[in-house]
């Protein structure tokens, strides 16, 4: 074969392999076309209004105690301080003491702030099931089986959390400091 015809053969093989490689993108594109675009993520779900009302009243009720656990003992110390620099160093001091019913109220804001702390985790583990992405797939049924034990856990912990916030505010105002 002369060398024009071996010049204008691999053109011409050139070009078909150009061309297939145009038609083979073009069915690609057609396939990909063809479909469904994929369906969009859940959201992941809120807590809802209950839950973040009562993480707001606990976290409220345990700044509460602090304040009034922290101004009782400042309360002790700033009179503690006064009467010593006014006394000589062989004299004793008397500090204040609480009633019974200051006591009482200290040991059942305790309790409430510890039942506070099991509700919050109750809550936080709740909130991580729901908003981890890989739980987006489960059914609602597989929804509900993993999120039940943490959900009567916190809704037995709100119970008692109740209670004692009662107890608490039934004895708080009996709490007063008496010199012995």
């Amino acid at each position: 074969m002369p060398p024009e015809q071996d010049d204008l053969n691999r053109q011409l093989e050139a070009v078909q392999r150009y061309v297939s490689g145009l038609q083979q993108q073009r069915e690609r594109a057609k396939a990909a076309a063809a479909q469904p675009p994929p369906a969009p993520e859940p959201k992941p779900r809120r807590p809802s209004r209950r839950w973040l009302l009562l993480t707001g009243l606990l976290v409220t009720v345990a700044l509460a105690g602090g304040v009034f656990v922290g101004a009782v003992a400042w309360s002790n110390d700033r009179s503690a301080d006064a009467s010593s620099a006014t006394q000589s160093p062989d004299t004793t001091t008397v500090a204040p003491v609480a009633t019974p019913a200051c006591k009482t109220a200290v040991d059942r804001a305790n309790t409430m702030l510890a039942i506070a702390v099991k509700l919050q985790r109750e809550l936080a583990e709740y909130s991580r099931f729901m908003h981890d992405p890989s739980n987006g797939n489960l059914s609602v049924r597989e929804v509900v089986e993993k999120t039940a034990p943490s959900l009567q856990s916190g809704a037995s912990e709100s119970a008692g959390f109740e209670r004692a916030l009662a107890d608490y505010r039934q004895i708080v105002d009996q709490c007063q400091l008496h010199t012995p």
